[in-house]
């Protein structure tokens, strides 16, 4: 840990001044005027910035507050009733139980759950692509980075679309089995020039 006035010499400025920018970003000055090891490091960081874009330390600690500020208030998410009552001009909380309105917000509902599932899935292949080149190396040719992309759908297939449940239950009667559902078309893309 280091004195206050060590740190301002350090930055060039002076131990008021640091007190100030501390007080404002509400870092932690110890009891003794000493600065924990993360502090300093934040100062430095705000320092580098603040002659980068020709401000005082006290004026770049504003402009981090003011961002601060601004990015907590306009933090969005999404709100399903706000959309429905945005494109239909009804709320759906006083919308009739059988009404349009209504299975359109079960459908909201039903989106979430799909853009979460989706969202793990990018993550996933991804991460097996990653995975595929880490171990593997980056293939040039086309044939083994198809071989590589198969290798990812085949497993969306037998572990994603495979473990889904689509609320359908098979028939007694029909003796077939049920068609699993593919992730893409078999198309052959054409290489590039």
């Amino acid at each position: 840990m280091k004195h206050i006035n060590a740190v301002a010499q350090d930055l060039q400025t002076t131990p008021e001044i640091i007190s100030k920018v501390c007080q404002k970003l509400e870092l932690k000055i110890n009891k003794d005027d000493t600065l924990k090891p993360d502090v300093e490091q934040q100062l430095i960081q705000l320092k580098e910035v603040a002659a980068v874009e020709n401000m005082s330390l006290e004026e770049a600690a504003d402009y981090l507050l003011e961002m601060r500020n601004e990015r907590s208030s306009n933090e969005h998410t999404f709100d399903g009733n706000e959309y429905i009552q945005q494109r239909f001009g009804v709320n759906p909380e006083e919308s009739e139980s059988n009404s349009f309105v209504n299975v359109l917000h079960s459908d909201v509902e039903r989106g979430k759950q799909l853009a979460t599932l989706r969202h793990k899935v990018v993550l996933e292949t991804s991460t097996l692509m990653l995975e595929d080149m880490l171990f593997n190396g980056v293939q040039e040719p086309t044939t083994e980075l198809e071989e590589n992309q198969n290798r990812v759908y085949k497993r969306i297939d037998d572990d994603f679309f495979g473990k889904v449940n689509w609320g359908e239950e098979p028939h007694s009667e029909s003796g077939k089995q049920s068609q699993q559902l593919k992730s893409r078309p078999k198309t052959k893309s054409l290489p590039g020039k």
